[in-house]
Formats: structure tokens, C-alpha cells, sequence
């Protein structure tokens, strides 16, 4: 929706969330928007071409934002053992935005210009206990160390920016333990979750004009604890 506010035409792509990806796309619509949702795993080489086939119908896109995700904690990976936890999320954080973002970033390239976005996390590189947290930072880290040594590949024509953020509350968030709840407020300086809407904020700016200005490697600390990291 905040791209959509922005000024953007959206496509939506997903492989389980279909259903809201349509309630926002015709939402968008209503609104006077143009949105557009496909149905793609991007953890599959095949499912990969074909959307990249379908974006580029109509043109290169201005941006890409990779925030597709593993879901091991509230779906039925969470059953998994960590080496399948470890696959899918290999899978589809590592390997579908590392394909993606190379794939439509040589294009975009070739057009003179894009913004690519791809989401990290605050907690990689200094760690967290436990299967979770070793899992994450063994995806993120990839991404994040990805996204800059894509930016270098890309610029001056493409910027990529890596969003990293802390606690925010997803699904898992909201039946998350008393023990989570009591450390999100301890480890937050604002002592509250982080929202969803704080992170797609974060992504309109840095798909912005105004984020032009960011030619440089620079590390940003909000009050949510979140990091961005603009490469």
C-alpha cells in the first residue's frame, strides 16, 4: 500500500498469501490504483523465469522489493528439523533474492535505472541463542552480504538498499510467550514491537528521490531499533 501511495503501479507476488494479496491489490484499485497479483514460488529456478517474464511484460520495473520469507515459525515448518528449516530457508531468502535481484537488476541496468530492496536482519551480525537465531543469521547474513557486493555491481544506474529489521510483530509475534514480550521491551529503546507498517515506511523512503542521496555505505539506528543499511 505505501508503494501504491507513493505514486507506484504494484505487482504482487506470493506462493501462500494469494488470497490477501488480492484483498490488497483490489483495495489498491478501489483507490484508483493499478495493481496487478501473480502466484510464484521464488524458490523454484522455474517459477523464477516465469515472473520475471510476466513483470517484464509490460516493461522493466522501476523497483523490486525481495520480501519473500521462509516461514519457520508459524507454519507447519515449524514441525521441521532444523537442516529442512535450514532449506527452505536457503531456498527462498537466499536463493530467490540472490536470482531475482540479479536477474531483473542486469535489466534494469541496461535501462539506465531501478532501486532493489532486500531484507536483512539487526540481529546477524552479532547474534542471537538457539536454533532460531542461528538459522536467521545464517540466511540474512547471506542477503545482507549480497546486497553489498550487488550495489557495487549495479551503481551508478541501480541503488540496493538492505532493510535489517528487530522486532517487529508479525504473526508469530502476536502469540508470541510472555518471555518474547518482556524481551522485545527490554532490547526496543521505544519499549513496543515494531509494526509492519514501520518497515514499509522504511521501504517507500528508500524506493524514493529522496534516497538518491545515500551514495555511500552508511548504517542508520531508529528508536524502533531497526536497522537500515543503505549500500
Amino acid at each position: 500500500m505505501e508503494c501504491f501511495r507513493a505514486g507506484a503501479s504494484v505487482i504482487l507476488n506470493c506462493r501462500r498469501s494469494v488470497q490477501q494479496a488480492r484483498q490488497v491489490a483490489s483495495e489498491i484499485i478501489r483507490q484508483g490504483g493499478s495493481a496487478e497479483v501473480l502466484a510464484a514460488d521464488v524458490g523454484s529456478p522455474q517459477d523464477r523465469e516465469r515472473l520475471v517474464q510476466q513483470v517484464c511484460a509490460g516493461g522493466i520495473p522501476d523497483a523490486l522489493v525481495n520480501s519473500a520469507g521462509a516461514d519457520t515459525l508459524t507454519t507447519e515448518l515449524r514441525q521441521a528439523t532444523f537442516s529442512e528449516k535450514l532449506t527452505a530457508l536457503l531456498r527462498t531468502d537466499v536463493e530467490g533474492t540472490i536470482e531475482l535481484s540479479r536477474t531483473l537488476g542486469v535489466r534494469m541496468r541496461e535501462a539506465g535505472r531501478g532501486v532493489i530492496l532486500t531484507i536483512g536482519w539487526d540481529q546477524s551480525d552479532r547474534g542471537m541463542e538457539g536454533d532460531s537465531g542461528e538459522l536467521f543469521a545464517a540466511a540474512k547474513n547471506a542477503v545482507m552480504g549480497f546486497s553489498r557486493s550487488l550495489a557495487l555491481s549495479l551503481a551508478p544506474a541501480v541503488r540496493v538498499n538492505c532493510i535489517a529489521p528487530g522486532w517487529i510483530r508479525t504473526a508469530w509475534g502476536e502469540t508470541a510467550s510472555d518471555y518474547w514480550q518482556q524481551r522485545v521491551l527490554r532490547e526496543t529503546p521505544l519499549q513496543r514491537w515494531g509494526e509492519p507498517r514501520d518497515i514499509a515506511c522504511m521501504a517507500r523512503f528508500l524506493l524514493s528521490d529522496e534516497a538518491r542521496s545515500e551514495e555511500h555505505t552508511s548504517e542508520l539506528q531508529s528508536h524502533l531499533n531497526l536497522v537500515c543499511r543503505l549500500l
